[in-house]
């Protein structure tokens, strides 16, 4: 074994072989798992199973002890590193496959144009749900940006029609249902909508977003953050 830091796919069958062996584990300090038990794991034999821990020991990424017929594993620092990297890999993964917002500080000029009533009487009955007075700011990469109009041309939006008051007029809104869902969460998204408002000061590649709950209490966000974008293609009235 010349590379104890290896997570390259001449490496896989080892450190998928030690994300199997930390799954198992959870939180336990020290594993007790006979070779069998780990073939079983890796849905390979126990001859295996024995030579993936052998190899894994003279990679540095487990100890072990043997006490008689049982060996009492734990994962090493190194080991916890190769989790590390892996997690790494796979996060750039992830965030090139979705679309990713960064939460950003805005300017609170969504949060003003919710505070119309004419605007937002419309986001009611158009969107399904009563927004925060507020708006999410999200600043995406120019590949993400470009991947997401790309999304929205594809796709209807939502009018908010424009309106005159004796002050001022306003002019229509166009808005995109969406959900919205932490990287190491996807299961708990919200449903909420991407707020296009033709007059803006922001940069290009800031989007608004509208929701019911405020979303940084939600989620529990600091700017910095990162969410994914997931657009909702066909409208179901039953998810307002």
């Amino acid at each position: 074994m010349n590379n104890s830091g290896d997570i390259s796919p001449d490496n896989y069958a080892n450190w998928f072989a030690l994300y199997r062996l930390c799954q198992f584990a959870k939180e336990r300090k020290y594993i007790d798992i006979s070779s069998v038990r780990f073939g079983e794991l890796l849905g390979l034999s126990q001859q295996t199973g024995s030579r993936r821990i052998n190899d894994l020991e003279k990679l540095g990424w487990i100890k072990r002890r043997i006490d008689g017929k049982s060996q009492k594993i734990s994962i090493t620092k190194e080991g916890a590193n190769i989790m590390l990297a892996i997690y790494k890999e796979l996060k750039k993964l992830l965030e090139s496959i979705l679309i990713i917002g960064e939460v950003t500080e805005g300017i609170h000029e969504g949060g003003y144009y919710v505070s119309i009533k004419g605007y937002f009487q419309q986001f009611k009955e158009k969107l399904g749900f009563e927004p925060y007075i507020g708006t999410l700011n999200l600043r995406l990469s120019d590949t993400d940006n470009e991947l997401l109009r790309e999304k929205l041309q594809t796709i209807t939006p939502i009018i908010i029609a424009g309106f005159k008051d004796p002050n001022r007029e306003y002019g229509p809104v166009k808005c995109y249902d969406v959900y919205i869902s932490q990287m190491d969460n996807k299961n708990n998204k919200r449903k909420a909508a991407i707020l296009d408002i033709q007059r803006t000061h922001h940069k290009e590649n800031i989007i608004e977003i509208l929701a019911k709950p405020y979303l940084r209490d939600y989620f529990h966000l600091n700017d910095g953050d990162k969410l994914i974008i997931d657009v909702i293609k066909k409208r179901n009235q039953e998810e307002h």
